[in-house]
């Protein structure tokens, strides 16, 4: 579980690429879609800071140290980006970087209106490790290797309206009087660890909820 002193810091969208106008009389930028919005990021601060809001990637992604506002400018500050301070504050007045504390009214709220959207495709386990598996561009190429859990988020998460439905289905299928697995808030923290590991490994984007989502899904999914 993360430390409550400091939230999580998740970036929200899908990377669309850089737009060059044709005629050349304004500077090219990067896009960021979120359902059907487009977000322009004209200073590559911006989107180097969003970038790195993914966290870092490690191949073999086990259990992780949170990514939060102070690692996030600590990376940035080491990779020489400039203007950190201005392009947090205009990334999180946007909600394109959002920091969440796992276990309060509000990450709940978080899990309301996001859901993650599945990227890569997944290569399963092996018998050497079984406990472990992994995602990747292609068959040959795996580029993380993940806790069950993880993998299964990665699933079917992109399946539910939104993540606070991927909680209560989780739930639903947890191990009865594991209050872990069968809670939907402390499944919520789970999965918010496990979505930082998905992050930073390309596997995954977080999206906003589908229109129709649920604000309290069914105990049954």
């Amino acid at each position: 579980m993360a430390d409550p002193a400091e939230p999580l810091i998740v970036p929200v969208g899908h990377y669309v690429g850089v737009h060059v106008p044709r005629d050349r009389t304004e500077s090219e930028f990067h896009v960021v879609r979120i359902g059907w919005e487009s977000y322009q990021l004209d200073d590559p601060a911006q989107f180097a800071v969003w970038a790195l809001g993914h966290g870092l990637p490690e191949p073999d992604a086990g259990e992780t140290a949170p990514w939060t506002r102070s690692a996030l400018v600590g990376a940035a500050r080491a990779s020489g980006i400039p203007n950190v301070g201005d392009a947090l504050a205009d990334l999180t007045a946007r909600d394109l970087l959002i920091e969440v504390t796992p276990g309060t009214a509000e990450a709940v709220e978080f899990a309301r209106v996001c859901r993650t959207r599945s990227l890569l495709i997944g290569l399963g386990n092996t018998l050497e490790e079984p406990r472990r598996y992994a995602i990747g561009a292609s068959e040959n190429a795996p580029v993380a290797r993940v806790s069950g859990f993880a993998y299964e988020l990665w699933k079917w998460g992109h399946a539910c309206d939104s993540l606070w439905h991927a909680c209560h289905v989780f739930a639903a299928a947890g191990s009865p009087g594991e209050v872990d697995e069968t809670d939907p808030e402390r499944v919520l923290t789970r999965c918010l660890a496990a979505i930082q590991v998905l992050l930073a490994n390309g596997a995954i984007y977080l999206d906003e909820a589908r229109e129709d989502a649920l604000e309290d899904p069914p105990a049954d999914g």
